[in-house]
């Protein structure tokens, strides 16, 4: 006997159902996934992994344009909705951490070393520094040199006996002419002297690096960073900033896609990959091998099975279904001693 179009299409039906409708599929989704993480931890990676198909793979995903045009909205979707909940969260971030973990944050603070001297340095160079310092420094002096004179006026024998006359107004002249004939100093010794300060100044603070002061400072920091929510640190974050973050990630991801260091960064990376776990399994790679612990299949089950059965039951896995049902009734009606008739009833 053999299979008619009808016969096929209510096969083809029938699979389909079976395949995506009921209680069934799902529990066998989930058994699906319980035996496959057991086996592939067990799998030897290199029956995982071609080599040269995963560099393909890495290079074509590296590709400037599909970079290009997949990060752009993927940043922009994603950024909007994260910030968007982020702005919502009002409450410290502390409270994320236990005390616990709070403990071993602050013991990690205060280890020797922790700050490298380039990161000191780095902040006292630069324009914005120097004319920070700069204003500092000048608005010190200026105060000095005015407090200086006036200061001895008033120990002078013209100050303490307050003498009158010509002699005081001579003196209060003296001292308005030396301010002015001060400041065009102060503001040379600064032109030439505030990089030096700053470096002096770069050299003393790493020296004191891990000094009881200093590590009160960088504890101090971190319960200022866990007091603060995220809406407090998101606060001056406007429209404008999101979008000119996205930029940056659109545009340096674009950079790093064409570089070619950037692929044969991959490639080497690829490689030192394989060949470490080369005699390994997936398990032994992961460092797996000896643990019992498991992830949760049942919840990892349910949450994408939706997922899964949308793509069984998309028109181009159907299409692909019904190839399969036309070649395997084909293929068993070429078979000796077999049916159609047999195969439909046996269903």
């Amino acid at each position: 006997m053999e299979a008619n179009a009808d016969d096929r299409a209510a096969l083809k039906l029938w699979l389909r159902k079976r395949l995506t409708e009921g209680e069934r599929p799902r529990q066998e989704w989930q058994a699906l996934l319980e035996a496959a993480w057991d086996e592939l931890l067990g799998t030897p990676v290199l029956e995982l992994l071609d080599a040269d198909a995963t560099e393909a793979l890495a290079e074509q995903l590296a590709d400037p344009e599909l970079v290009t045009e997949l990060s752009k909205p993927i940043v922009a979707t994603v950024a909007e909705a994260v910030i968007a909940e982020l702005r919502r969260d009002e409450e410290p971030i502390g409270r994320l951490l236990p005390s616990e973990a709070k403990a071993k944050l602050h013991e990690a603070m205060s280890r020797p070393g922790l700050v490298h001297p380039d990161w000191v340095r780095a902040m006292f160079r630069g324009e914005a520094a120097e004319a920070v310092l700069n204003d500092a420094l000048y608005r010190a002096l200026k105060e000095f040199s005015t407090l200086l004179p006036r200061l001895l006026m008033k120990v002078s024998p013209m100050g303490r006996f307050g003498v009158l006359g010509s002699a005081g107004a001579f003196a209060e002249k003296m001292v308005d002419e030396l301010e002015k004939r001060i400041e065009p100093e102060i503001k040379s010794f600064l032109a030439e002297g505030t990089e030096r300060v700053l470096e002096r100044a770069a050299e003393f603070t790493i020296s004191k690096l891990d000094d009881p002061a200093s590590v009160e400072f960088r504890a101090t920091f971190v319960e200022f960073f866990l007091s603060k929510s995220p809406a407090f640190f998101l606060e001056a974050a406007d429209e404008e900033l999101i979008a000119d973050m996205g930029s940056v990630v659109e545009l340096s991801a674009r950079h790093l896609a064409e570089a070619p260091e950037t692929h044969a960064y991959i490639r080497e990376a690829i490689e030192r990959a394989l060949a470490y776990a080369a005699d390994k399994t997936l398990g032994e790679a992961l460092g797996l091998a000896n643990t019992r612990a498991r992830p949760p299949i049942d919840a990892l089950a349910n949450a994408t099975w939706p997922l899964f059965s949308a793509v069984l039951a998309g028109p181009h896995a159907q299409q692909w279904i019904d190839v399969l049902v036309d070649e395997l009734v084909d293929e068993y009606e070429r078979t000796p001693a077999y049916s159609f008739g047999r195969l439909v009833r046996s269903k």
